[in-house]
């Protein structure tokens, strides 16, 4: 807290300043001024929190300086200490909006008393403030907008963001992200004030990202963002060691006015823990080096990321979807020939999916339990609607890859005719029906909006026969595929059922 004393006599100074330092206040930094062009000219420069200030000095009188000096430091408190007691002063000292009028001598208990009324006042004042703080941010994020588009002074105000990830499996992900929250308010509380502000946005359930503001013209706000990171820091390792796994991402310090596009980077770029390892501290800017450096790195990751909520929601045809993906990259980029990529997304999906896999398993041997696991994860469910909806979701993302009942039978482990009867019954279809109906709505919509050809569609909706794609779209559209391509303004002859 800073605080100046304002008055032309040496000895009142050094009382004020003794009697404030045997309150203990943290982080007390106090400054003098001997008259009131000297208090004007510190109020300008420092902007502190309170100024004790008295009446009768040379060249500008107190309550002159006062007037003068809010406008140059809105924010500071400001409390009178005169021998004078007439009406006059204390009237224009209530006009100012002075915060206290005391009448020396004062006591130690008497500025005890001002100084808890004080700091009320401020922690009224930092709860409002930050609560304004977060309602910006959040609608900024919302409607995606710059901070700028807000009541917020970018001119004024520095960002920094800290992305925390939290990567444990099941139901104990939330547990852990609350519990470490509260730890962290708890280091980040003593640092609160109008100067340092802070907001906690949930971009997903196991992230959230931690928005610092501070403003720019204030000496300790750096020292002060600095040693709260560093508090921050020394919680999360004690807290790795006892409860599990915490990954931090620290952005830049940053005008606010950068903030939005400073967020999206940062969300795109906390994925990479996934490859580069998890629990463990980074900067923004170096993941950005690695996001330019090695594009495939962001491509298994960002596949690698979605898993956990995949599996969460139950959307298994996605997560297997998912799974292939990662795989056809890992081989196609020859990353599977790296033990320090293959180890941490080992450890990565031990953590986040609960997949039973040790650090050092070879890449053949976690390919293997990762389809294991696909294939457990699709056959889990014995609800015959259950079934249904992910063979849909199956077809609905394969049909254009050669597909059977066989095949898609084959994935759940039940039998074709089994499968055949459970879906003619539950969707009154045939599969091959339904899979031809995907294939031709696909169809009617690349000759009307693409320049593809008969047979180049042909491929694109799984088949292989442009004779036999020709004779299933007519069938659908009473036209064929040629007749309905050279319509100038193609119109669907009919809807699928």
């Amino acid at each position: 807290m800073k605080i100046i004393i304002a008055d032309d006599e040496h000895l009142i100074r050094l009382s004020i300043r003794h009697n404030l330092e045997k309150l203990n206040i943290r982080g007390l930094q106090t400054y003098e001024a001997t008259d009131g062009l000297e208090l004007l000219r510190e109020l300008e420069q420092l902007k502190p929190d309170i100024a004790f200030v008295d009446i009768k000095m040379p060249l500008l009188s107190g309550l002159d300086a006062i007037e003068k000096g809010k406008l140059l430091s809105p924010h500071t408190e400001f409390v009178i200490l005169t021998g004078f007691s007439e009406f006059d002063y204390a009237r224009k000292a209530i006009a100012l909006r002075v915060n206290e009028y005391l009448l020396k001598p004062v006591s130690l208990d008497q500025f005890k008393s001002v100084m808890n009324n004080i700091s009320e006042l401020f922690t009224r004042k930092t709860a409002e403030s930050s609560r304004l703080f977060a309602l910006q941010i959040a609608e900024a994020v919302a409607d995606k907008a710059s901070v700028e588009d807000t009541h917020l002074p970018p001119e004024g105000l520095n960002c920094k963001l800290l992305a925390v990830c939290f990567d444990s499996f099941k139901d104990t992900n939330l547990t852990d992200a609350e519990a470490w929250l509260d730890n962290a308010r708890k280091c980040i509380e003593p640092y609160l004030s109008r100067h340092f502000r802070i907001t906690i946005l949930k971009p997903r359930d196991n992230e959230r990202v931690l928005v610092f503001g501070i403003d720019k013209d204030e000496h300790n706000s750096n020292a002060n963002l600095l040693s709260c990171l560093s508090d921050i820091r020394h919680m999360t390792k004690t807290w790795r060691k006892e409860k599990g796994s915490v990954t931090l991402v620290t952005g830049s310090t940053l005008p606010f006015r950068l903030f939005f596009t400073s967020y999206t980077v940062l969300l795109k770029a906390t994925c990479l823990r996934a490859l580069l390892g998890i629990s463990v501290d980074y900067s923004q800017s170096f993941l950005q080096f690695i996001s330019v450096d090695k594009p495939q790195f962001m491509q298994v990751c960002a596949l690698l990321i979605e898993l956990p909520r995949y599996q969460q929601t139950q959307r298994y045809i996605d997560f297997t979807t998912a799974i292939e993906q990662i795989i056809a990259l890992i081989e196609g980029e020859r990353l599977h020939e790296n033990i320090r990529v293959i180890r941490p997304a080992a450890i990565y999906m031990r953590c986040a999916i609960g997949l039973a896999v040790e650090p050092d398993i070879s890449y053949s041997l976690l390919k293997n339990e990762l389809l294991l696991y696909c294939k457990r994860m699709l056959s889990s469910r014995t609800d015959r609607s259950h079934i249904i909806r992910s063979v849909i979701a199956y077809a609905d993302a394969r049909y254009a890859e050669e597909i059977s009942v066989a095949k898609v039978a084959e994935r759940f482990e039940i039998s074709p005719n089994y499968l055949s009867a459970l879906f003619h019954k539950e969707t009154g279809k045939r599969f091959v029906e339904y899979v031809a109906q995907l294939r031709m709505k696909e169809a009617q919509r690349l000759l009307s909006e693409t320049d593809l050809s008969v047979h180049e569609i042909t491929r694109k909706v799984g088949l292989y026969s442009t004779s036999h794609f020709s004779k299933l779209f007519t069938k659908y559209y009473k036209v064929s595929p040629q007749e309905y391509k050279r319509n100038t303004n193609p119109q669907p002859y009919g809807e699928l059922d």
